[in-house]
């Protein structure tokens, strides 16, 4: 999954997701501030995958900590790409 300012990495099967950050496509006129989140390009546990579409925000729950769910919000997606076999 491509962003404005990030590139998420989602395994399915595995239930994880890493992201990459400052690896997203600009889009002209829009000037987002990248942000480093914990555990930026470490793999985290998915719980749910809310939202996904293409020119929208993505929404994922995710077990950041051990003691509770982390609801992360992206900037619009822009491109969804599948990982090669």
């Amino acid at each position: 999954m491509t962003t404005q300012t990030s590139v998420h990495l989602i395994d399915l099967d595995r239930r994880a997701v890493t992201r990459v950050d400052g690896a997203g496509t600009p889009v002209a006129g829009h000037g987002f501030a990248v942000s480093a989140l914990r555990l930026d390009r470490e793999s985290v546990e998915l719980i749910e995958l809310v939202r996904c579409e293409v020119g929208a925000e993505m929404e994922l729950l995710l077990r950041v900590r051990d003691d509770c769910v982390t609801l992360r919000r992206t900037t619009a997606i822009v491109a969804i790409t599948p990982a090669e076999e």
